[in-house]
């Protein structure tokens, strides 16, 4: 069977993502699942696989002769980047030029996907103020890749955890803000999203439960009216298209419905509302997914941990997941979905 091409990125060699790495490749299983690309400094890669104290076989390939490399089963290759900047990057904490690294490695990971040569991308943990030091001009990495895929349409973060994807209709905005940025396309366009992305991990038929803004979902307009002139109209508006919704569910019980009807994914109005009951569920093993995005681009749930750096304390399973998310998804585009 045909493999995906998984882009493996270090993330910020100035956190614990180069030891995530090594102990993610270092698992005979996980190679196995994918051709992996690693994308990034060799001496970054070697620092993790010492602080791991494990090791892996790779091959190192250039950028003159990667479209005609031929993949060996469970032998992960490097496309080498040490980044453009003058100074040496820095270790446990936000620096310019770490900046600049990932942002240079992201690009050339998005590169070959746009020209079909990946169909995943998994990054190691990244660190915003570095990026920002670096050059990034947006608030967050995924209106970077919308811009770098000159994607126009809705993008928003999705958070999953173990069967259970998360996304929501607003995102990275103060809590005053939420209402006014609340309307029937904005519902509607998260709930496509968030179909579109289940189908493309492989679920068939996916189940989606809508959260209520207000407490008890509005009582009727008692508590607030949102739920009678933005929710159901976005939700009715989905299931005439033949998307399985239900909805929408107070906050407190939402979790209690997704238990109830299998649900596969859970829409809400803004960014803790739903996230931090996943985050209860399993910290260690949630997966943020760049949704809406045309190429499939997971990362771990957490950050990049500087004050681990060297310690080799750092858990991987998050990573694990987010690597076996981007396998099934890059599998999911090479069967055209």
């Amino acid at each position: 069977m045909k493999k995906p091409v998984v882009a493996l990125l270090l993330g910020d060699p100035a956190g614990i993502g180069p030891e995530l790495t090594a102990k993610l490749l270092s698992k005979q299983d996980m190679r196995d699942k994918a051709n992996i690309l690693i994308i990034g400094d060799e001496l970054e890669l070697l620092n993790g696989m010492k602080c791991a104290e494990l090791t892996f076989p790779y091959e190192k390939i250039t950028h003159n002769n990667i479209f005609n490399y031929t993949f060996s089963d469970g032998i992960p290759v490097l496309l080498e980047h040490r980044g453009s900047h003058s100074l040496p990057l820095e270790y446990g904490r936000a620096a310019e030029q770490n900046g600049v690294y990932i942002l240079e490695t992201l690009k050339i990971a998005v590169n070959l996907a746009k020209a079909g040569y990946v169909q995943s991308i998994c990054f190691a943990p990244l660190n915003k103020q570095a990026m920002h030091k670096g050059g990034l001009k947006y608030r967050d990495e995924l209106h970077w890749f919308a811009e770098q895929t000159e994607f126009k349409d809705f993008v928003c973060e999705l958070n999953v955890v173990d069967d259970i994807w998360a996304a929501r209709v607003t995102s990275h905005i103060p809590f005053k803000d939420i209402v006014p940025n609340l309307s029937i396309k904005g519902v509607l366009d998260g709930i496509l999203l968030l179909n579109k992305t289940l189908l493309q991990a492989d679920i068939k038929s996916p189940k989606i439960a809508i959260q209520a803004l207000n407490p008890h979902g509005g009582e009727n307009g008692v508590f607030g009216d949102e739920e009678i002139t933005i929710i159901k109209p976005a939700i009715q508006q989905a299931k005439e298209m033949g998307i399985d919704v239900y909805g929408p569910f107070p906050g407190d019980t939402t979790m209690r419905e997704v238990q109830r009807f299998n649900i596969n994914g859970v829409l809400s109005m803004y960014h803790d509302q739903f996230s931090t009951a996943l985050k209860l569920l399993g910290f260690e093993r949630g997966v943020t997914v760049q949704g809406g995005i045309p190429i499939p681009i997971t990362t771990a749930n957490h950050g990049t941990a500087y004050d681990l750096y060297g310690k080799n304390i750092a858990i991987p399973t998050a990573f694990e997941a987010a690597f076996n998310i981007a396998v099934r998804m890059g599998n999911g585009r090479l069967k055209g979905k």
